[in-house]
């Protein structure tokens, strides 16, 4: 069968006469009314969110700003950060001028708000540009500020200022091909460089462009060079820079892209993953009709406007597919839906487009509507929705919080059915015109669920991190009075505890990681090790600072030091001479579960040798398995058989030189519901010294 693919009659959607009256308004009141309830509904969504979580990225932005305020200049604790992505930190470094990481941080969050919410304004003017009528561009801007993608107001990164940044660049590149004067090309430069400065994955821009020119000028290279010779010469620059200083030295902390490998198999499978995660993000039910507009806009311009439009947007899926399927392929296996967010409020144009045209190829839309069906019922969402898969994906968020409340398997069936009515919708889409209104109110409908669903899980996961990973006052160090802490990394620490303790107290200047602890970022890996004296020792230097140390799966006593607080799996030590370790456990969590293998290293208090007895109390609760637990030291080798409900008490002979070390482990470990590894119970092990 031949599928016309003529264009057919123009034709316009009307809004239904319940919002007739948007048409009577002016645009810059609804539109101010949008973005006003848009940042009003998102700042208090924000308010619920506690605590940073999003580490290190959250950390970084903050830090940056913080010392942007502070010193002048980007630094990450005492190392320079070579971080090209500047404008977010420049932007809110005033916040930091007050000294105050809480007020700092809800400043953050509101001015997130107001610039996500003003993405509305672009999206605006870019559907009015490509002849869209009021009522339809306002839809499309209600839709921009509705989208699940705005749940990333309430945290410190650089995608909300991104948001609108990038929306406004792709409407400066369709006002500049479709009139190439000279403003409208250095407007779009402009931009172009501010979004790259926003978000370094934007740095391909320019591509868009190149993509827009080629679109605008049916093809022909030679027109598009000559039309836009000033955008090509300004572009040339950077380009030459890229080339003389190289990649990494430009790209800074983003260089490891330089190392990525091209997996064109694994390349395939992400971006097949990632288009069909797509359609539901998009709301389903437009996307048939959406793909149809593209097709005819790219293939059967109807003015240069829309010739750019259509080259603009295959631009930015080239770029946005390249990079999130390069960067999941290699090592991030997941759905990276922060870095479409842009590309998501240009469907309803799309589909604006198709139906303005008379809903042309019906055949093809069905086919497409019926295709998509047929991926969902083979591939449900649930796997992408499990552990970290979703955690960049404000719609998976959504998705799981609608599994948490009726059951994984309910959740999975309720999509499926609403996956099944959308496409029948977007099939009589197809003939009958007027449900295209219907379908529009359940786009911005899926919209707000989606995003009411990542908001209610943010929330609850924010909650569990600030009550699990900080005390009552987060500000718990910098209240002390103590100022130029040191925080000391132990091995066994989860990295997010020490970010939140760095974002919190401005008193803490740097880490020192104690062997074999991992960095918890890319900006400094100071080491810190125990002399043989119990002397903590970093670049050769003994520390004297007063020390926030991580007991985190470890339990530490000191000499020379006096206690002054304690936070959450962190002490706070003041300095009354040298600090010194004299007992050292590590592998004995908070709850006295001993780790499946670890040591206990005992430091002589005077002298050069170490002698005494260490006394160990171990047991196992009711319930669980015959333990046995191998103990080995020098000259010393045991073997303790641990019973359910008994407490058995030890003394282990130590003798040696400075210092002495005990390692213990089980060749059968127990499974702690939290995902620890554990052998038997203990309380904390006493050294009594024998002089």
């Amino acid at each position: 069968m031949a599928i016309d693919l003529s264009a057919p009659r123009t034709q316009e959607l009307r809004l239904p006469l319940g919002l007739a009256w948007i048409s009577a308004v002016p645009a810059r009141l609804v539109l101010t009314g949008i973005v006003g309830a848009s940042f009003l509904a998102r700042f208090l969504g924000a308010l619920a969110h506690a605590t940073p979580l999003y580490f290190p990225d959250e950390y970084i932005y903050a830090s940056i700003s913080r010392s942007l305020a502070e010193h002048g200049r980007p630094l990450i604790r005492t190392a320079p950060a070579h971080f090209p992505a500047l404008l977010e930190p420049l932007v809110a470094a005033p916040f930091w001028l007050f000294h105050d990481p809480a007020l700092a941080y809800r400043l953050t969050q509101a001015e997130n708000a107001l610039v996500m919410s003003l993405a509305a304004i672009p999206m605006y003017l870019l559907s009015r540009r490509i002849g869209l009528g009021k009522g339809l561009a306002l839809v499309a801007a209600a839709l921009t500020v509705a989208s699940p993608n705005l749940f990333f107001v309430s945290f410190v990164l650089a995608d909300p200022l991104a948001y609108p940044l990038v929306l406004t660049t792709l409407y400066a590149a369709v006002c500049a091909l479709s009139r190439p004067t000279r403003g409208a090309q250095v407007a779009f430069v402009v931009l172009t460089a501010l979004t790259a400065l926003t978000r370094i994955q934007y740095a391909l821009l320019p591509i868009v462009f190149v993509a827009g020119a080629i679109a605008v000028e049916r093809g022909s290279i030679r027109r598009a060079l000559g039309s836009f010779r000033l955008t090509w010469g300004i572009f040339v620059a950077p380009l030459g820079a890229l080339i003389a200083l190289g990649p990494s030295r430009v790209l800074g902390y983003y260089n490891s892209v330089v190392d990525l490998h091209v997996q064109p198999g694994s390349i395939v499978h992400w971006i097949a993953t990632d288009s069909m995660l797509l359609v539901y993000c998009a709301g389903w039910v437009l996307v048939p009709g959406a793909l149809i507009g593209f097709a005819y806009t790219l293939g059967r311009p109807r003015s240069r406007e829309e010739a750019a439009f259509g080259g603009v947007t295959a631009g930015l899926l080239l770029i946005l597919f390249a990079e999130t399927s390069m960067y999941a392929s290699n090592g991030s296996p997941r759905f990276q839906e922060r870095y479409f967010m842009a590309l998501l409020p240009l469907v309803l144009p799309w589909f604006a487009l198709y139906w303005k045209r008379g809903l042309p190829a019906r055949l093809v839309t069905c086919l497409l509507a019926v295709g998509l069906l047929a991926v969902s019922a083979r591939v449900p969402l649930a796997p992408y929705s499990v552990s970290d898969n979703k955690q960049d994906s404000p719609f998976l968020l959504g998705v799981f919080r609608l599994e948490h409340a009726i059951g994984a398997a309910n959740g999975s069936l309720a999509i499926a059915v609403c996956a099944a009515l959308l496409s029948a919708l977007a099939v009589g889409i197809a003939w009958r015109p007027r449900l295209a209104v219907l379908a529009l109110a359940l786009t911005l409908i899926t919209a707000v669920a989606a995003s009411a669903g990542s908001f209610s899980f943010d929330r609850q996961v924010a909650n569990t991190v600030r009550h699990a990973y900080l005390p009552a006052d987060a500000r718990w160090i910098d209240h002390t009075g103590l100022r130029h802490v040191l925080l000391i990394q132990t091995p066994a620490t989860p990295h997010a505890r020490a970010h939140e303790q760095l974002f919190w107290n401005r008193s803490l200047d740097d880490v020192l990681f104690f062997d074999p602890a991992t960095p918890i970022d890319a900006f400094g890996n100071r080491r810190v090790r125990a002399a043989a004296d119990g002397r903590l020792v970093s670049g050769g230097k003994t520390v004297r600072a007063p020390l926030a140390i991580s007991n985190y799966a470890v339990q530490t006593r000191l000499r020379g030091v006096v206690r002054v607080a304690r936070g959450t799996d962190y002490e706070l030590w003041r300095p009354t001479g040298t600090p010194r370790l004299a007992l050292f456990v590590g592998g004995l969590y908070a709850d006295r579960w001993l780790a499946s293998s670890g040591h206990l290293t005992v430091w002589a208090a005077q002298g050069k040798h170490v002698r005494g007895g260490l006394q160990l109390r171990l047991s196992l609760p009711a319930g669980a398995e015959r333990t046995l637990l191998q103990l080995r030291a020098p000259g010393y080798k045991r073997t303790i058989a641990v019973l359910p409900s008994r407490t058995q008490s030890l003394v282990v002979p130590v003798e040696g030189g400075r210092s002495w070390t005990l390692r213990f482990w089980t060749n059968r470990p127990g499974y702690l519901t939290d995902g620890r590894t554990i052998s038997v119970r203990a309380a904390m092990p006493v050294f009594t010294p024998v002089r």
